[in-house]
């Protein structure tokens, strides 16, 4: 059996140090607890701790909606191997996805976790709306089920913990780049995802009409459009606006249509330089970069909304302590030619 000794002469630590890592205590730098695990994982190592104790077998249940986007199918994948990434050997995930919006589908979804999986607690991306509102305040009052909520958060409801951007504050931040691109000047167009159900579309445009309003008066926003998450729809609403707007300086995505907006711009024939910001750092949102077509990419922390979530539950659940902080904002991050 692997020891925690040598995991730490693998590595280069004390023991202590190895011992804090694998066990998710304070006193180490994230990074270089990651590397420990990963050195841990390796070569085998099983916790005696779990192989001793009669630990619960917990499962988790995770509910998703937008599961055609990749910043979606990665967060599920995270979700999906927690256990082995972790070393937590007792916890077991359930994850569910949907495609759609639909409010009635994620509150199926809910009921098939909690009636049929059995779960003991739930990481929930909320739809916006006051069913799943009032669907979290009966789990966690009347049935016991702690809710962590991720990506997006219903501020009234009884969950024990929010993980996620400040999708406000994503959105100044996309505008004060805007800004500085266009030097202060032109017709932006924002085109968002979805006009309802999603909370991080309407928050975002919030954000970034709200730093434009006050930095940037001579920049024109153009009415708001929508993609209704279909690619093809996105490349022909810019289209459009590429041909019939002269001043067309930028556009603004919120959250999906990048790939059509992309599109329509490469296939034009642009007499200048039109500047695109979007969300989600994905493969496609970087090879969007590497092309000159999007100017800068606003990252939300997918490694933390796809761990930390989990990682409250269980401690909530095994070890009875209640999260330390009940809103956990993401970093905000920017990618742009030089660091993608």
């Amino acid at each position: 059996m692997v020891t925690m000794q040598q995991i730490a002469d693998r590595c280069g630590v004390s023991r202590g140090t190895v011992d804090r890592a694998l066990h998710h205590k304070s006193g180490v730098r994230e990074s270089v607890a990651e590397h420990i695990r990963e050195v841990a994982r390796e070569m085998g190592y099983i916790s005696l701790r779990l192989v001793t104790q009669q630990t619960k077998q917990w499962r988790i249940g995770i509910v998703l909606h937008s599961a055609h986007s990749a910043f979606v199918q990665t967060l599920s994948e995270l979700f999906k191997d927690f256990s082995e990434r972790e070393l937590i050997p007792n916890v077991t995930t359930i994850v569910r996805t949907m495609d759609d919006m639909d409010v009635h589908h994620q509150l199926m979804l809910i009921d098939e976790l909690v009636e049929i999986e059995q779960i003991d607690g739930l990481a929930l991306m909320p739809l916006a709306n006051t069913l799943i509102r009032d669907k979290i305040n009966v789990l966690s009052e009347e049935s016991g089920i702690p809710i962590v909520t991720l990506n997006t958060d219903i501020a009234d409801a009884n969950r024990i913990a929010y993980v996620g951007p400040d999708n406000i504050a994503s959105g100044h931040a996309a505008a004060a780049l805007m800004g500085m691109v266009t030097q202060g000047r032109g017709n932006i167009l924002p085109i968002l995802g979805q006009r309802t159900g999603h909370y991080a579309d309407s928050q975002r445009l919030t954000g970034f009409l709200d730093e434009m309003r006050e930095n940037f008066p001579e920049i024109h926003i153009l009415h708001p459009q929508c993609s209704y998450s279909d690619n093809q729809l996105s490349e022909r609403i810019t289209q459009r606006m590429l041909e019939s707007d002269a001043d067309l300086s930028g556009i603004y995505i919120t959250s999906s249509g990048r790939s059509g907006v992309c599109r329509a711009i490469e296939h034009a024939n642009l007499p200048k330089k039109v500047h695109v910001i979007v969300h989600d750092v994905t493969s496609k949102s970087i090879l969007m970069v590497q092309k000159g077509i999007v100017d800068f990419i606003i990252g939300q922390d997918t490694l933390t909304q796809g761990t930390l979530p989990i990682r409250l539950l269980y401690d909530y659940l095994e070890r009875h302590q209640f999260p330390k902080n009940r809103i956990n904002i993401t970093e905000i991050t920017v990618k742009f030619r030089c660091n993608v």
